[in-house]
């Protein structure tokens, strides 16, 4: 027995020595060639590696020398990654037991390009024929199969993000520091460019034994300033490994939330300075922020967003609220740029527009779908305040559709829809807004035509054009707007939503200051390319009808016409004078014309020839006075006119 003991002891003795030898001469070149075709074959992408070499001890070093993967075919640079070396120092005694165990790893100058395609395809997406199965095999399913590191170290990294289609292109610096006892904390930094503005990213985790061995969560806490962004992500993961069960707190602020396109993705609106603060939550598939709360400008937002990756576009889902909102805070949800959302207040200039020229960002129309409810209580909107505002927001394939869109005003109700479509190189805008019984007095609260001030509005917007911009959209538009009237005031009433001293001028038309009471306002508008036109404009007071004509090109924002009184009692109104008005909305510019307009002839007929046809007119009377409401009466008595001058005149034959 002894013998054979010795026997095999030898063999065994031996069998080990040839293995010794037979490493310590194995041609480890020829195995970085090797490794390098093997690995071009499992991902389909060149891949090469320069020199392999093995320090063989009880904890071996492995150092593998220009590393290089080349980059997608679509790709903007040749490679996606170029490693100058990897040097990992392995654990002989734990990979025996069957774990990978690396007490040290250093990567050195590791030159890394990560970028998306315009249609939204990563270059990390490998196409060989294993890539599917050797990426499962070699992802860890949990904590347990994450190698174990104790001390990882990457010196003058430099790595690259670029997305086509959100035209962001982020450069960042990257270094680790670590310790090898297993208790410090992970540090990295990096810093950078993001859409033309300076980036900085800090972030501290728990060690990286901790990633394996420890069953507490898992600390991690990011800090990003891209520009005046400033973003903090702090808490811990129950599995960092598979990015589950997060207890995360998200602060954000800065100076326009817009800005945060290029860091998460979602095409938020161009805002006032903001400060925001909520719960990170992953809900299966889908990544949620709960208890969403804070300010932009001066109002207050609450509520929950979700987000759910999809190859092509995000989906994301939110539900907001605000108990008082400021048009201005969020400007960009009808087109301003940052500067006129906070100067909305100031008065324009000569040449200044008040309908946004900012072209519409169509990147951001297809970035992602969207479905956001809104709902807000008081909504501050200059000359119109609202006491309610609900919108449903759909954005689906570059096309947005807020429908339904409801507003209340003081005594009456703003609804409709309104699309904006950017899946084409032009976008098409569509509007159709009905107005029902909305108060004037709300309009000039607090000053002191207030008490004098009367009246409700009923009337539609319903235009559709395509252009660059909100500005161009209108320019191009067709379409018609009505607006009807009953019982209100001119003169300083006029002269207050005008904002400019017309007051003389009114004088003129209308005999004096004082105000003078409105049974009836009719404006029928047809608007073609942007063109619009008076079909009918007529106010029917106590003892004046007033007349006129408008022409305005709504892109331009120009005006051109002339308003004219017809008196039902001629004498009151001998010396009244036409009022002629041009320049553009911003800056109106009246005259008087010296014709006297008495002799132009009689109220009834200037009523003949404006308030024809009225197909258009009549449906929004219903929200009025009904059947005996002024302007009622008012077609009523154009109507009749035709009718009684058909008629022959008694003792005459036909």
């Amino acid at each position: 027995m002894g013998r054979v003991l010795k026997w095999v002891l030898g063999v065994l003795v031996g069998l080990v020595a040839l293995v010794v030898v037979g490493v310590a001469l194995f041609p480890w070149d020829r195995a970085a060639g090797w490794a390098a075709e093997r690995a071009s074959q499992v991902t389909g992408r060149q891949v090469g590696i320069q020199g392999l070499h093995v320090d063989w001890s009880w904890h071996p070093v492995v150092t593998l020398r220009g590393i290089t993967v080349a980059n997608a075919p679509w790709g903007s640079e040749p490679l996606m990654a170029d490693i100058e070396q990897v040097r990992a120092v392995v654990s002989l005694s734990d990979l025996l037991r069957g774990r990978l165990a690396l007490p040290e790893l250093v990567v050195t100058r590791p030159k890394v390009l990560l970028e998306k395609s315009q249609e939204g395809t990563g270059n990390w997406r490998f196409e060989g024929a294993a890539a599917d199965e050797a990426g499962q095999a070699a992802a860890p399913e949990d904590r347990g199969e994450f190698p174990l590191i104790g001390r990882i170290a990457i010196e003058e990294g430099l790595l690259t993000y670029k997305d086509q289609a959100k035209q962001a292109n982020v450069t960042s610096r990257i270094a680790t520091v670590a310790g090898d006892g297993g208790d410090d904390a992970l540090q990295l930094t990096g810093e950078g460019n993001l859409a033309g503005k300076p980036l900085k990213v800090e972030v501290t985790a728990g060690p990286l034994l901790a990633l394996r061995e420890s069953e507490e969560p898992y600390p991690i806490d990011i800090k990003v300033r891209a520009g005046g962004t400033r973003a903090e992500i702090g808490g811990t993961f129950e599995d960092p490994v598979q990015l589950q069960g997060p207890n995360l707190g998200l602060m954000l602020e800065g100076p326009n939330l817009a800005e945060i396109f290029p860091l998460f993705g979602i095409p938020t609106p161009i805002t006032d300075k903001y400060a925001l603060e909520g719960h990170i939550r992953r809900e299966g598939e889908l990544w949620a922020v709960r208890d969403l709360k804070g300010r932009v400008g001066q109002s207050d937002l609450s509520g929950w967003v979700t987000l759910e990756p999809r190859d092509v576009r995000p989906l994301i889902k939110a539900e907001l609220k605000s108990q008082k909102l400021r048009l201005q805070d969020l400007g960009g949800l009808i087109g301003m740029t940052a500067d006129s959302a906070q100067k909305q207040n100031e008065p324009a200039g000569a040449d200044g527009q008040l309908v946004p020229d900012t072209p519409v960002a169509l990147d951001r129309l297809k970035a992602a779908d969207m479905e956001v409810g809104f709902t807000g209580g008081d909504v501050q909107v200059p000359v119109l305040p609202l006491k309610d505002v609900a919108f449903h927001l759909s954005l689906k394939d570059g096309v947005a559709r807020m429908d339904p869109l409801k507003m209340t005003a003081e005594v009456g109700r703003i609804a409709g829809s309104a699309v904006l479509d950017g899946s084409k190189e032009t976008p098409v805008g569509r509007f159709d807004i009905g107005i029902q019984g909305v108060g004037l007095k709300p309009f000039f609260a607090g000053t002191r035509f207030e008490d004098e001030t009367e009246g409700t509005i009923g009337g539609r917007v319903k235009l559709a054009g395509s252009g660059k911009s909100l500005s161009g959209i209108l320019g191009a538009a067709d379409g018609e707007i009505v607006m009807v009237m009953e019982g209100g005031k001119v003169s300083h009433l006029l002269v207050e939503a005008a904002g400019v001293d017309i007051a003389e001028a009114l004088g003129d038309l209308i005999g004096g200051d004082e105000p003078v009471g409105v049974r009836c306002l009719v404006a029928d508008l047809d608007v073609k390319d942007g063109l619009l036109k008076t079909k009918t404009l007529v106010f029917d007071t106590t003892d004046t009808n007033i007349a006129g004509n408008i022409t305005s090109h709504l892109g331009k924002e120009t005006l051109d016409g002339r308003i004219e009184a017809y008196p039902k009692d001629p004498s009151p109104l001998a010396a009244r004078m036409p009022v002629t008005f041009g320049g553009t909305w911003a800056n109106p510019k009246l005259g008087v014309e010296a014709e006297n307009a008495a002799a132009k002839g009689a109220a009834a007929v200037a009523l003949g020839v404006l308030l024809t046809p009225l197909a258009a007119i009549i449906p929004f009377l219903e929200t009025g006075g009904g059947e005996d409401s002024p302007c009622r009466s008012l077609i009523q008595q154009a109507e009749d006119k035709p009718k009684q001058e058909q008629k022959p005149a008694k003792g005459r034959k036909g």
